[in-house]
């Protein structure tokens, strides 16, 4: 991480500003809904993780909690993780608001598995987090440590193939670049007008987060692709009935989510042995 601080830092001050506006009344969060007893969890991400009741769950990268608390809404024992803040400080209100128990801890992602010094039955990572972090491959090592044996990490992700078009679906850069992207901006993907500051963001892959939670120890279970996004992202894209969109035709996919284990032992060699690495 030597040589990223400054990135990060900046980053953490961009999200500082986006959790005060999207806790604060964005619409694309329906914060009011959730209030009523509502929930924030998609089809695909129950379908992935069934039945959460008194399981022990970590949301990594949590922004304010409307997620987490969605999952213990439904019986989950949730922590939420996240280096913002004021994302940590709106999540707690809220959990209080709504009488949720939850426990929500301000870390860099990095750190998660020294700070929270546990181990999960679920760890979560969801919708536009990747492209956050500076190194997947330690990113990974960080999950696979704060896995139980047995345990499962569930990725939801935006396509990777989405940031290389624009909205007439024209390629407008290399799927397989390498260097960070930085960036002024003075909004947030909500709509609501920020501070102008500059964000720096990290290119991945699908073949670089599949092959960073191998090396990581962990096995992939399922890998899916999706034809929808969580919000209207270019002018084009229509509404679905469960409140999702996607793009006339389906020509590209959105969304990916990933479904992986810890195993519950080292795999052993033939001669009985454990297989180091």
């Amino acid at each position: 991480m030597a040589g990223m601080d400054e990135r990060v830092e900046g980053n953490r001050a961009g999200w500082d500003l986006r959790a005060l506006a999207h806790a604060g009344g964005a619409s694309l969060y329906d914060v009011d809904g959730f209030r009523a007893g509502g929930s924030s969890l998609r089809p695909f991400e129950l379908e992935a993780l069934g039945d959460v009741r008194g399981k022990r769950l970590l949301h990594l990268m949590c922004h304010f909690g409307l997620d987490t608390l969605s999952w213990a809404r439904l019986g989950a024992a949730v922590t939420g993780l996240d280096f913002s803040a004021a994302a940590i400080a709106a999540a707690r209100q809220l959990a209080d608001e709504v009488g949720l128990a939850a426990r929500f801890v301000q870390a860099d992602v990095y750190d998660a598995a020294d700070v929270l010094e546990e181990q999960y039955d679920i760890v979560i990572a969801t919708y536009g987090v990747l492209m956050w972090l500076p190194d997947l491959a330690e990113w990974a090592r960080v999950v696979a440590r704060l896995l139980r044996p047995g345990g499962v990490l569930f990725v939801g992700e935006f396509h990777p193939q989405q940031g290389q078009i624009d909205d007439d679906l024209r390629i407008t850069s290399s799927y397989f670049r390498t260097q960070p992207r930085e960036v002024q901006v003075s909004a947030s993907y909500t709509g609501q007008e920020l501070p102008t500051h500059t964000q720096t963001t990290w290119p991945w892959t699908i073949s670089g987060l599949l092959n960073a939670l191998i090396d990581a120890g962990l096995h992939i279970n399922r890998l899916d692709e999706h034809p929808v996004d969580l919000r209207q992202r270019r002018p084009t894209m229509v509404p679905t009935p469960d409140g999702l969109w996607r793009l006339p035709g389906d020509p590209i996919p959105l969304l990916l989510t990933c479904r992986a284990t810890r195993p519950l032992k080292r795999p052993t060699n033939q001669d009985g042995g454990q297989v180091c690495g």
